[in-house]
């Protein structure tokens, strides 16, 4: 996993990290090949090369979801327009197409849907082919011209893919648990119980429902009324106000949908929220409460089906009416609105198909570049209207269009910060270490667990990846821990870059970087590369769950994967600056800490296991010094460890540790700025980095080290938080969470079914 990017970098892929991916199906021919000749440097995966990109499981989503719903609903509309004789070519004909179009819809899904998995052709893309063909047919029908462009285009995307020796990838299989499956009214009932606070949620969406239906009553209304008072020879069937109805939603939410997705707007909210105890913080807590603006995410797609649910209204009742009132349509309406809607479709499609997790976490600059279709998109629903003008969107997309201007233009003037690059740290295994200046990066600092995007030039001038800080914000630089990723990856471009052309050299060192000012006078951190380009652009911090531990005596931060970075980052700000210069009551005062790990990832992750050490040595070191004051507090931290062999034992899990300790220098990495401050220290944990490391390897059923306790298997979260609501009852307990939503899951129902009277687990998390 990459330790510190957000849904942007997978293993195996370019610009992409976390888990393996798992190609369908054996090579031969062209792909044998491909193994062959690249086996080496791929790694010698036994099912053919790693893949490079996802355009053929991109286009693969576009026939399978897209397509076949457009084959259907549109086959249908070309039913109705050759039966009321308005098709371009004969009648009969154009029925003929829209029933074959109705037929082929379900069995495009069926066939890509039940061939995931299985091997496909290798030496010809047979599959692109039928699609351009049929989609080519399907072009000369005038109510199927949007559905064969969507073929084409996915035929296209295919050919990309087969050009590039690409595999297909298995989307991943959500996680069954064991038992009868729940009937839908106890799946309801429990997730709207999964939290305490989730009944002022409930009551929102039961809100925003009702305007949104009042909204399409009331247009519907208002148009029907309309179409009354029109004369016979130019009135619209009473089909028309119920498309119009449903373009009142699509308004609504494809103006809303830009609010979410104000990155800045919601950082400063959330600051102030997490603030303190300020009237104010109180006030957005309780708004956060209500709108599920912390999980900006979550409600950004919820938007764009509820906008996806307008569109199929909107274009099914259009053809209906037109079919019946084909002569007052285009005069009422012209023919534009027909065309800016069918490249609304084709854009859509580009755009939601890109936002599926199988491309995302695959290939992210396919989701990034996709999603700025956004642009043309909004352009064109400005305009799709009756002499090119929407006369009612502009009126919704006013305010959030300029909150999201703004929200732009403050990107570009956060990005155009002199950012200073203090040094470089490359450890096996392809770990890069980047530390920053924070001053030139966050003038106003940035809080535990925030994130950023960031963008290197040279490498791509466009791209930016999200990445999430990984050291504490009370230090004057921070850190990024990137895993480097294989051929073609902006990760390992990026390494390259600085490993090869700052430094001229390449290995596992570290690179202290400096730079002349206009003084003449040499100072630490560098802003320019060799080519006089910055050497990275910054843009942030944008804000992240963990920031809700500030307000929390009692708290449990947790982490899996990728989600390790923004744990380093709260247990190092608890351990080394809340607790050690507080007075009174901290926050969190009583601090718990889980983190998941695979087992294949453990090498990985050397360098938190001995900051990890540090930080036990500092506990133990302030319950020496300062007993009084550490009594009233807790800290604990647990590791589970999944996916371990069976058979692993010491002999196997220790095989040439020692000679790989001694050589490569930087096998622990840095240790903490703040672990070498204390000159006089007292007292140390009982145990060393090795151990811990060792125990971590050849993981036990349970294993405590200090306050660490290591066990080898998934989490057992209701013997978690039994043990919390043991140690701390009757209080209000935080729980973080960053990391995959089969665990988010997990905690959910742990919380709500461990919340009971006075004692309550409040949940806050963030999907990767």
């Amino acid at each position: 996993p990459n330790f510190s990017t957000r849904n942007q970098e997978q293993k195996n892929a370019p610009g992409r990290a976390g888990e393996r991916i798992r190609p369908f199906g054996t090579p031969t021919g062209r792909r044998a090949s491909l193994v062959k000749k690249n086996g080496a440097a791929y790694g010698q995966l036994k099912s053919g090369p790693k893949v490079l990109t996802v355009f053929r499981v991109y286009a693969h989503l576009m026939v399978m979801y897209a397509c076949s719903l457009g084959c259907t609903m549109l086959g249908l509309g070309g039913i109705l327009l050759g039966a009321h004789g308005l098709a371009l070519i004969e009648p009969s004909i154009e029925i003929a197409f829209g029933v074959i179009s109705i037929i082929y819809g379900p069995l495009l899904y069926y066939w890509e849907s039940s061939t995931e998995g299985k091997p496909i052709s290798d030496t010809f893309p047979l599959r692109a082919v039928i699609w351009l063909l049929s989609g080519g047919a399907l072009c000369t029908s005038f109510a199927l011209i949007t559905v064969g462009v969507a073929l084409i285009c996915a035929a296209i995307i295919d050919m990309i893919g087969f050009h590039q020796g690409e595999e297909w990838i298995e989307p991943r299989k959500p996680r069954k648990k064991p038992g009868p499956e729940p009937s839908l009214i106890m799946k309801w009932a429990a997730y709207w119980e999964k939290e305490y606070n989730k009944g002022k949620k409930f009551w929102f969406c039961v809100i925003y429902f009702i305007g949104n239906l009042a909204a399409f009553i009331v247009t519907a209304i208002t148009w029907w009324k309309a179409v009354d008072e029109l004369p016979e020879d130019k009135k619209l069937s009473y089909w028309a106000p119920f498309a119009k109805a449903f373009g009142a939603v699509i308004d609504i939410n494809s103006s809303l949908i830009l609010l979410p997705v104000c990155r800045t707007m919601l950082r400063m909210m959330y600051n102030v929220a997490t603030l303190g105890e300020t009237c104010f913080s109180y006030v957005l807590r309780e708004l956060f409460e209500w709108v599920p603006l912390d999980h900006n995410h979550m409600l950004h797609k919820a938007l764009a089906k509820i906008t996806l649910f307008g569109v199929l209204g909107h274009t099914l009742m259009h053809f209906i009416n037109y079919s019946i009132a084909p002569e007052p349509s285009l005069a009422r309406f012209g023919i534009w609105p027909f065309i800016s809607g069918m490249i609304l479709l084709i854009i859509m499609m580009f755009i939601y198909c890109g936002g599926f997790d199988a491309v995302k976490r695959k290939t992210f600059e396919i989701f990034w570049y996709s999603h700025h279709l956004f642009i043309p998109y909004f352009i064109l629903i400005l305009v799709h209207g009756k002499g090119g003008l929407n006369p009612n969107f502009w009126k919704y997309f006013l305010l959030p269009g300029i909150l999201y201007i703004i929200e732009r233009i403050l990107r570009v003037v956060r990005s155009k910060n002199e950012v200073r690059l203090m040094s470089v740290l490359y450890m096996e295994p392809k770990l890069l270490s980047l530390e920053f200046d924070k001053k030139s990066a966050f003038p106003s600092g940035f809080k535990e667990g925030q994130y950023l995007f960031i963008n290197c030039p040279v490498i791509k001038k466009y791209e930016w990846h999200p990445f999430t800080i990984s050291s504490p914000p009370q230090r004057d630089t921070f850190t990024l821990h990137i895993q480097t990723q294989g051929p073609k990856s902006w990760t390992l471009s990026v390494k390259n870059y600085l490993l090869t052309y700052l430094t001229g050299k390449k290995g596992g060192k570290i690179f202290r970087l400096k730079s002349r000012g206009p003084d003449g006078v040499m100072r630490p951190g560098r802003v320019l590369g060799p080519s006089g380009e910055n050497l990275f652009l910054i843009d942030g911090p944008h804000s992240a769950p963990t920031q809700h531990m500030t307000e929390y005596t009692h708290c449990m931060v947790c982490g899996a994967g990728i989600g390790l970075t923004p744990v380093a980052a709260c247990v190092e700000s608890v351990v080394y600056h809340r607790w050690k210069f507080s007075t009174g009551i901290a926050y969190p005062t009583h601090a718990h800490f889980a983190w998941v790990v695979s087992y294949r990832d453990i090498k990985a992750y050397r360098w938190f296991i001995s900051r990890l050490k540090e930080v036990q040595d500092a506990v133990v070191n302030m319950r020496v010094k300062n007993a009084a004051a550490m009594s009233s507090k807790t800290f604990r931290f647990y590791i589970y460890v999944t996916s371990a062999p069976k058979d692993v034992t010491e002999e196997k899990a220790f095989a040439g540790l020692e000679a790989e300790l001694k050589g490569d220098p930087m096998f622990w990495g840095l240790p903490a700025p703040e672990a070498k401050l204390d000159k006089v220290d007292t007292a140390k944990a009982n145990f060393s980095k090795m151990d811990l490391y060792k125990a971590v390897l050849c993981p036990a059923k349970e294993r405590t080290l200090g306050d660490i306790t290591i066990y080898s298997g998934r989490p057992k979260w209701d013997d978690r938080f039994n043990d919390l609501a043991r140690m701390h009852p009757n209080e209000s307990i935080g729980v973080m969470f960053c990391g995959n939503k089969f665990i988010a899951h997990d905690l959910k129902a742990a919380c709500a079914k461990h919340t009971t009277g006075r004692m309550r687990f409040t949940l806050h998390k963030e999907n990767f």
